[in-house]
């Protein structure tokens, strides 16, 4: 049985960056990566943006673990126990490491719709949106099921690619809760100016397939049929690894400040990893690799606190924005337009205080951003207006 100084199971970009953050402390011990994916570490967020635009497959690998020396990936290799006595993973094969420090950083799956067959796609992962490709090589009509960001997202690539669009979501709007109304309609115009049909307030209950496509049926008693179905309704933890073990009793795998689990050899990074203080999982780049690398950094001896507030963003036609904090319709909003609905930024405010910032078609503007969320002062509408622009503006 072969030992390591580190295992960390999963191979996405948490556990990537935590490669980086042990190597900040530790240029020597000995690092094992074991991962269920075919694929080497690779960045997500392209995979439903820019990938199916201009960018090249090459420009997705995450390759900062290859030029560090003693660290070794293990593919298509799934972990199926963690013995916390003796410090060892089993695989699915039989095979056994022993780690002094380990990491969790296992993400999740896509939540499935009864009835899915080879027709409908759950576009999580590149061996996916590979399958994708490769069924719609020439325009087709596609059904996209989810109004989050995976649905918003690949509605807005697929129709941008000469696709017929039927976008079913459960809300009744699209990004009801988060765009302010003005911004809504903007937004869903644009869509529809891509000849997405959007059908709201639906749930879809199951697939049934046949020879020449796929229908949805919906709750309501409705249905819409099309040649495949790209389907983004939300992620499942991957923490059974964590509750088998005793470490949490789910959902995801409760951490401290530190992200170490209960067990002190044991730390838990990305989406899988559910913080004591805020118990609900953040599921985004700059949260993993953030999170990832100061997990790395912890196991190799540093004892950092990880209070980072990570931001998200999306990219939807010509339109791209990056927002942090709380944003959410229900508290009062301050909007700052420079061209309403093109440009601008609309600011979440709780008792006159900044809690999340919106840039839209504003780029840069997330230091500032975290300057605003952190003032604890209260705000007049006026005193707002310009804090954040392009620059040049």
């Amino acid at each position: 049985m072969k030992a390591y100084d580190y295992v960390l199971v999963g191979g996405g970009m948490a556990a990537e960056a935590a490669v980086q953050g042990i190597r900040r402390r530790d240029r020597q011990g000995s690092i094992l990566m074991v991962s269920e994916e075919l694929f080497p570490p690779y960045a997500r967020p392209p995979l439903s943006k820019r990938l199916w635009m201009d960018e090249r497959m090459e420009e997705i690998w995450l390759p900062g673990w290859q030029r560090h020396a003693n660290v070794e990936l293990l593919l298509n290799t799934r972990i199926t126990r963690i013995s916390r006595d003796s410090q060892v993973v089993d695989t699915a094969e039989g095979r056994q490491f022993a780690y002094g420090k380990l990491l969790l950083a296992t993400g999740g799956h896509p939540r499935v719709i009864p009835g899915s067959s080879e027709r409908v796609y759950y576009v999580g992962s590149l061996g996916e949106h590979i399958r994708l490709w490769k069924a719609v090589r020439e325009p087709s009509q596609l059904l996209v099921v989810g109004g989050g960001f995976i649905g918003a997202e690949m509605a807005a690539v697929l129709s941008s690619q000469g696709h017929r669009v039927q976008w079913v979501i459960a809300e009744k709007e699209p990004f009801a809760g988060f765009f302010p109304p003005t911004l809504r309609e903007r937004v869903a115009s644009e869509y529809r100016g891509h000849g997405v049909s959007i059908t709201t307030g639906e749930l879809v209950s199951r697939f049934e397939s046949g020879a020449d496509g796929v229908t949805a049926l919906f709750e309501s008693g409705g249905q819409a049929t099309a040649q495949a179905a790209v389907v983004g309704i939300g992620l499942a933890l991957n923490d059974g690894l964590g509750i088998d073990a005793s470490l949490s009793e789910g959902p995801g795998i409760v951490v401290d400040d530190g992200l170490r689990t209960v067990d002190p050899y044991i730390w838990a990074a990305g989406d899988v990893a559910v913080m004591r203080t805020a118990p609900h999982p953040m599921l985004h780049e700059d949260h993993a690799v953030t999170q990832g690398r100061m997990a790395g950094e912890n196991m190799a001896g540093a004892q950092k606190r990880y209070t980072h507030v990570p931001f998200f963003y999306s990219d939807l036609y010509q339109f791209g924005y990056e927002a942090i904090g709380d944003c959410r319709t229900d508290l009062e909003m301050v909007e700052d337009w420079v061209n309403p609905g093109e440009e601008g930024v609309v600011y979440y405010l709780r008792q006159g205080q900044v809690v999340g910032v919106l840039n839209w078609n504003v780029w840069d503007g997330i230091p500032k951003a975290r300057e605003l969320l952190g003032a604890e002062k209260v705000w007049r509408p006026d005193e707002l207006r310009g804090q954040i622009r392009n620059q040049g503006e």
